[in-house]
């Protein structure tokens, strides 16, 4: 597995073609089997190996996805923080991608600097141009451990008629499949102590403002192919 920090950027070749190839970012929070393997990377590797086959100007892009309650979820059950959770199977998904040879020309971190500056200008961007919106929903609170609950961390009875699952997450029944959100299960609970159901404001961000954004230029996006 190659990385870029190892050897010139692969940038647009004017005349040629330019293809931009990723795959979909794995969760941080576990070691990946080869359900993973096959599921995620392996048929973009195969293409990638064909564009560069073909002589095609090809970049595979991928990386390990680090922000998210399951990653605080990990890091709870193993009693260290987020960012020891982060760096300790970062390292473990690169070493089993390069066991397996896969072809990426960079495997990097959402947690980067680079990844954050770009995460920030599109931001930026779409705050400028009032493209937030601000909602009010129903949350769950641990009084205990004083904090807003995101959807993992919370536990109940799967609602679903004839299920009736008592570990069902806040987020999906993993008995029955169904897609849940917290305030639906009976019985919820915090994975630590109880809480009250308060309401609290978010920011909703206009997707169909945002759809044809155009705030970050990266320099392989001109000419490109994305696939």
């Amino acid at each position: 597995m190659a990385n870029l920090g190892d050897k010139q950027p692969i940038l647009p070749v004017p005349g040629k073609r330019n293809v931009l190839i990723t795959s979909a970012l794995p969760y941080v929070n576990n070691v990946p089997h080869l359900g993973n393997i096959i599921g995620c990377v392996l048929s973009a590797d195969v293409f990638a190996r064909y564009c560069r086959l073909r002589g095609y100007n090809t970049l595979y892009v991928c990386g390990t996805d680090e922000y998210g309650t399951a990653t605080e979820t990990k890091a709870m059950e193993e009693n260290c923080t987020p960012k020891e959770i982060c760096d300790k199977y970062h390292a473990i998904h690169k070493q089993v991608y390069e066991w397996f040879n896969i072809s990426f020309d960079e495997f990097g971190r959402t947690s980067s600097p680079e990844q954050t500056e770009v995460c920030q200008a599109i931001f930026k961007k779409v705050l400028e141009n009032n493209w937030l919106t601000e909602n009010t929903m129903q949350q769950l609170y641990c009084d205990t451990c004083e904090r807003f609950l995101a959807d993992r961390l919370v536990e109940g009875v799967c609602p679903t008629p004839g299920c009736n699952y008592d570990s069902a997450r806040g987020d999906q029944c993993e008995n029955c499949g169904k897609l849940l959100n917290p305030t639906e299960l009976k019985e919820p609970k915090c994975k630590v102590s109880a809480f009250t159901l308060p309401s609290s404001s978010f920011l909703i961000c206009k997707m169909y403002y945002v759809q044809h954004l155009n705030c970050v230029r990266l320099e392989f996006i001109q000419n490109v192919e994305l696939v």
